[in-house]
């Protein structure tokens, strides 16, 4: 043991705390993914199942590219581009990449971006968290769907006619033999 602490001791290093990265790292990340994804495209174009994850898409023509996930303005109103073929996405991905570590207009609409979708998380988490506070109505169990006979406990009638004739239009409702309790 003593050797496990000496060893590793002298590398011990903080954590990384969330959200440490800055937003260029983040976002040559997820160009690296798209290039990823780009190049699985490339290899199988019949089986390739992750278009929801992509900023590329078949279009007529070509490939349309978005400028990331949440269509980031690069600048001059530029969020969507259509090109002709993987070999032009990827040189504009490589492009956005490079725009991104340079262009500091397009980093503070990284930034700003960035913000709005943490906003956006936080009031969806706070509105949740808003419902969970709120007595929300019992779920219906299997048992408590289906109907239940009532039975009533009738209290033993006095002897007198009257309060044994049975009144007209009345159901008269008592205990279920033991033979028909049981089924």
């Amino acid at each position: 043991m003593a050797n496990f602490l000496e060893k590793w001791s002298t590398k011990k290093a903080t954590k990384p705390t969330p959200g440490a990265k800055n937003i260029v790292d983040v976002f040559r990340g997820r160009v690296a993914e798209q290039k990823a994804y780009l190049e699985e495209y490339e290899r199988d174009t019949s089986g390739f199942s992750k278009w929801r994850s992509t900023w590329f898409q078949k279009v007529p023509g070509g490939f349309g590219v978005t400028v990331g996930r949440d269509s980031v303005d690069a600048g001059h109103g530029l969020s969507y581009v259509v090109v002709s073929s993987t070999s032009d996405v990827a040189e504009f991905l490589d492009d956005l990449a490079y725009h991104a570590e340079n262009d500091v207009g397009f980093q503070q609409a990284l930034e700003q971006n960035r913000l709005r979708r943490v906003g956006f998380l936080n009031a969806a988490k706070s509105a949740g968290a808003k419902s969970m506070d709120k007595p929300s109505k019992p779920a219906a169990t299997a048992s408590s769907a289906t109907p239940k006979t009532i039975v009533s406990r009738a209290k033993p009638a006095s002897k007198t006619k009257a309060s044994t004739a049975p009144q007209p239009g009345a159901a008269r409702r008592g205990r279920k033999p033991k033979s028909d309790a049981s089924a």
